[in-house]
């Protein structure tokens, strides 16, 4: 069966981010190992796009990947930003399952925590906790987890697309899908027609 994951994680936008830990062929790998004999199509949102001044088609083109995706796998291996929390809600929203790659002991994962006046054992993050439907140590028990997850059947999903989220995919949809080769490419690989 062909999977299709969006890649939520930081994106290098230049010189300043080459220390950050980034989605790469060797997580890609590893994914792609997990869900076997599943095939996977990875979404990724660091694709160039034909116009960045178009942000609102920009934020629209990572809103349809998420809609789209079988699973959105979330690097949280360090500290990230707004947009993968944005990520994850419409993830959420949408019904597409949130799998997080979250080592022990980093930011937002910890064995102990002092939090709040109290020790807190086995800590995950609570957003995390309240979106992910997994938390795991890797990309290769992130891919298992996605194999088990479409094993057990799909999941519901939402089949209305709410108004925050509404006018940024309909202007990727009518302005910006037609030039994007690489999201072309990926719905030709997954049988899907864009529309």
């Amino acid at each position: 069966m062909k999977l299709s994951v969006y890649c939520s994680g930081s994106i290098a936008k230049g010189a300043s981010d080459a220390g950050k830990l980034t989605w790469s062929d060797v997580e890609r790998r590893e994914v792609a190992k997990g869900t076997a004999p599943h095939e996977v199509v990875f979404l990724n949102p660091d694709d160039p796009i034909t116009d960045p001044r178009n942000t609102l088609g920009q934020f629209g083109r990572d809103m349809y990947q998420v809609m789209v995706a079988t699973a959105v796998i979330v690097d949280a291996r360090e500290r990230r930003g707004l947009g993968i929390g944005v990520e994850m809600a419409a993830a959420g929203t949408f019904g597409t399952p949130v799998l997080v790659v979250a080592p022990p002991n980093t930011k937002y994962r910890a064995d102990r925590l002092e939090y709040r006046g109290v020790t807190v054992h086995d800590y995950v993050h609570p957003h995390v906790a309240a979106l992910a439907a997994a938390v795991v140590d890797d990309f290769l028990a992130a891919g298992e987890a996605l194999a088990r997850i479409v094993d057990a059947g799909p999941p519901p999903r939402a089949r209305h697309v709410p108004g925050w989220l509404g006018p940024a995919i309909d202007e990727y949809r009518d302005n910006v899908l037609g030039a994007d080769l690489p999201m072309l490419a990926a719905l030709r690989r997954l049988d899907r027609i864009p529309g």
